[in-house]
């Protein structure tokens, strides 16, 4: 039987036939591969499902898939989940979109799912292959969805989890694997203006390094936020050190005043929410800013550093290597949550989840369980959606960091190089940061000690809100505090509810924007 679907890809710059649609790139033998040619190389990988699956399964690069066959359709986003894919099944006919907004249209009565609400509350994002609409569903970051008439299955491709840590590695081994996969990024841009987010930390320091190294020339460094945060006399330092310029965008009440009401704005969330992940708001200004003033362009590729802390170990603490799975879900809750006060019922619901879908594996370290969920459920739907902003704007934006080259080298790493990022934090500074003479304001040299995530959650809960904001900082150096507020007040009838820890500004982005989901029902 022919399947009925109707596929929807205008989001993205998709190239397409009526049967092979692709978007984004690959790495092939070093060389970068997007449009006519990728769409050529899938088109012939698409012969059977088999074959599809065994290509797919080891390229490498920021890209998504759609192929409609007779009888079934195949969707696939890359470790990456730069281009998200939606769809809606039932029983008539399947509909696919990059857009979920053009499915919602699709639905005589859109319903939200509760359970969805609750985990974008707490985390930001929605769970698996859930969105906040009951009748759409996404793919996941490295997922096979196969879709027919009467079912749907769904096929991992990229997996951070499960391996058995082989052996321990060199200062050059990293630093060999870090200049080979650069070397592919320079190929494509060394002929282009390269923006540079440029902080006190490790990952945009590397990059900035490895441009000068690889002896990129227009390299625009840029830094953003509150006028005197910690990270702007660091990242000036770095940029001035290495004959790079320096911009600073400085958030301020003018600039941002009267965001919210915006048409362009309200493009922006919905564009960068798409029913499953908070709107990044960190960047947005900013990037509006280097745009409008023509000091980027359509022609620019911006260089943000994600998530290279993360595949080093940032995340690990000293109890991880043999703890419960109970410490597990504090640790989650603590480290990135949005703090929302969530009420029990609602927390148990989501403890369950996690636990039966992450946390009960038994082929699986508990660090290696944490990085797959912090994987699927942070990296990708949250801190990698942030890239959102940069494509919104008509910016191309990549991720030499999050390159699959990296990734599995670390998967290759014993947990004791990676706690604390020791291993990572001193080959950079040994191999990078020394010979570029940019080895100042370091990170100290410190294993992570036991934590007290318990009686601290327990401290944050019961004290006070005026207690809490003598502890927490006012003002943040991102000017989360006065852009949520300004979110906030928008609609004085909609009543919003404080996190337990007040510097989490995202959980009024959290609410603000679910509000916006619920009225557009």
């Amino acid at each position: 039987m022919a399947l009925t679907s109707e596929i929807g890809l205008s989001k993205y710059k998709w190239t397409s036939d009526k049967e092979v649609h692709v978007v984004g790139f690959i790495w092939q033998n070093g060389e970068y591969v997007a449009g006519k040619e990728l769409h050529n190389f899938i088109s012939k990988s698409s012969r059977s499902f088999n074959e599809f699956k065994t290509t797919v399964s080891s390229l490498n690069g920021q890209f998504s898939v759609v192929v409609q066959k007779e009888s079934e359709t195949w969707l696939l986003c890359s470790h990456t989940w730069s281009y998200p894919v939606f769809y809606l099944q039932n029983s008539k006919r399947i509909s696919i979109s990059d857009d979920p907004q053009i499915l919602l249209e699709q639905i005589q009565n859109p319903e939200i799912d509760f359970f969805s609400r609750s985990y974008f509350l707490l985390f930001g994002v929605t769970p698996q292959n859930a969105t906040l609409v009951k009748q759409i569903s996404q793919v996941k970051a490295g997922e096979i969805v196969v879709l027919t008439d009467i079912q749907s299955r769904k096929i991992s491709v990229f997996n951070v989890a499960h391996k058995s840590p082989a052996r321990e590695q060199g200062e050059e081994e990293l630093y060999q694997t870090i200049l080979s996969l650069f070397e592919r990024y320079f190929k494509y841009v060394k002929n282009k203006q390269v923006l540079l987010p440029l902080t006190r930390g490790y990952d945009s320091r590397l990059l900035a390094c490895l441009l000068k190294e690889f002896g990129h020339k227009n390299v625009l460094c840029a830094t953003w936020g509150r006028k005197g945060n910690t990270e702007v006399p660091t990242a000036q330092k770095v940029a001035e050190k290495l004959g790079f310029p320096h911009v600073f965008v400085e958030y301020n009440s003018e600039s941002i005043s009267g965001f919210s009401k915006k048409d362009v704005f309200l493009d922006y969330a919905k564009f960068a929410g798409h029913f499953s992940s908070m709107p990044f708001l960190q960047d947005y200004f900013a990037i509006d800013y280097l745009k409008r003033n023509k000091i980027i362009s359509t022609e620019t590729v911006a260089l943000p550093g994600h998530s290279g802390d993360y595949f080093a170990g940032s995340h690990l603490d000293l109890n991880m290597d043999n703890i419960s799975n109970k410490y597990l879900m504090s640790k989650i809750e603590t480290q990135y949550s949005s703090a929302y006060p969530v009420n029990s019922k609602q927390l148990k619901e989501i403890e369950n989840h996690i636990t039966e879908k992450f946390l009960i594996t038994k082929d699986a370290k508990p660090w290696q369980k944490f990085e797959k969920w912090d994987f699927e459920e942070r990296q990708c739907k949250f801190i990698s959606n942030s890239n959102q902003a940069w494509s919104f704007f008509g910016i191309e934006v990549m991720m030499p960091l999050f390159d699959r080259e990296l990734i599995e080298f670390f998967e290759n790493i014993p947990f004791h190089m990676k706690l604390g990022t020791t291993y990572y934090n001193q080959t950079l500074e040994n191999r990078f940061f020394i010979p570029q003479k940019v080895n100042f304001d370091l990170k100290e040299k410190q294993v992570p000690k036991p934590s007290v995530m318990k009686w601290k959650n327990f401290m944050v809960k019961v004290s006070p809100r005026f207690i809490k904001h003598l502890y927490y900082p006012v003002n943040d150096s991102i000017f989360y505090r006065e852009i949520t507020t300004e979110l906030v007040q928008l609609d004085l009838n909609k009543k919003y509810k404080h996190p337990t820890r007040p510097h989490k500004y995202n959980a009024y982005i959290n609410q603000w924007y679910l509000k916006l989901l619920e009225d557009s029902l």
